[in-house]
């Protein structure tokens, strides 16, 4: 766990690996917030960093998850069953699949397989709907005395939803704000980041917008699930905006082969490293996280043949 300064604490989920995966912890005047809750076996983790701290079960307010990617939120129905008084906040559009996980389920083996899929995750626990709040774009949710501020934040995902704490204008990005693992640094230090285009709704002007509303909130601090906090917001904002449109350009180029994408976005990854003399780890961008080129090049994919499907009709 790392004490973030002004109630704030980046929890390591030990999702494949350090420094993959985060949960947040938010903690003010006795009460307490989560966000994300990365998959089941997170949950150890989180209860360990609550316990070093102080904060009782009961004193969770809310289980916040940006989207219901597995990543993002396959621990939700434990952490639920823990937190007695905690309702678990979300994008309306994500509500269906946290009350009955098995279409979420049956889609991510098929992005996996099913093997794969149960050594992440696990069985997903169902979330009684009484229990949810899926705030309206704009609402805001308080506890002790900080304030989540909730916002829709498309592109990534039609259901992703973002939180700014107001006090310490601390935005929670989710994927919305890309994805900067802690050896991503240039020479000087600063953290880079790339664009998430996991499958199967990545969407490139609505990606872009939801950077541009990043940027209108004038946050002093960005946390992303992917991982923990970055810098050089402005700087980090253009990079993710110009990484959109070199990945339509590759999806483009390929003509949509998910093989050539993978390619592509590899030789891509590889560049953006080396103009920052960023050392990657064993030689190559998928040694650190082996899912995200996959991962990525599959959501451009499907983009580019249903887009092309739309130009087509």
């Amino acid at each position: 766990m790392t004490d973030c300064g002004g109630g704030i604490y980046c929890i390591d989920a030990h999702y494949e690996g350090d420094g993959v995966d985060s949960v947040c912890l938010l903690l003010s005047q006795g009460r307490a917030a989560l966000i994300e809750t990365a998959n089941n076996a997170s949950l150890g983790y989180t209860l360990a960093a609550m316990e070093s701290l102080g904060v009782g079960r009961g004193d969770v307010d809310f289980v916040c998850v940006t989207h219901v990617h597995l990543d993002h939120a396959g621990g939700a129905g434990s952490y639920m069953r823990e937190f007695p008084n905690a309702r678990l906040v979300l994008h309306p559009r994500g509500a269906r699949h946290m009350a009955d996980p098995s279409k979420l389920m049956e889609s991510v083996r098929s992005v996996y397989g099913g093997a794969e899929t149960e050594r992440l995750y696990g069985e997903l626990v169902p979330v009684p709907r009484e229990r949810m709040l899926t705030p309206a774009d704009g609402e805001r949710l308080s506890f002790g005395g900080m304030t989540l501020f909730c916002l829709n934040a498309p592109g990534h995902a039609e259901h992703q939803m973002i939180f700014f704490e107001e006090g310490a204008r601390a935005l929670f990005a989710g994927d919305a704000f890309g994805i900067s693992y802690p050896w991503m640094k240039d020479r000087g230090g600063r953290r880079w980041a790339f664009p998430s285009t996991s499958p199967v709704q990545f969407a490139p002007e609505a990606m872009a917008s939801t950077i541009d509303r990043i940027l209108s909130l004038q946050p002093a601090r960005v946390f992303l699930t992917h991982f923990g906090e970055i810098g050089e917001i402005e700087g980090n904002a253009a990079l993710l905006k110009e990484g959109i449109k070199k990945y339509v350009d590759i999806a483009i180029a390929a003509g949509g082969d998910e093989g050539k994408i993978r390619v592509g976005l590899s030789r891509l990854y590889e560049e953006m490293a080396s103009e920052r003399g960023t050392a990657l780890p064993a030689g190559t961008p998928e040694a650190s996280a082996p899912l995200d080129v996959a991962l990525n090049a599959q959501g451009l994919a499907f983009w580019y043949k249903t887009a092309h499907a739309r130009d087509e009709g």
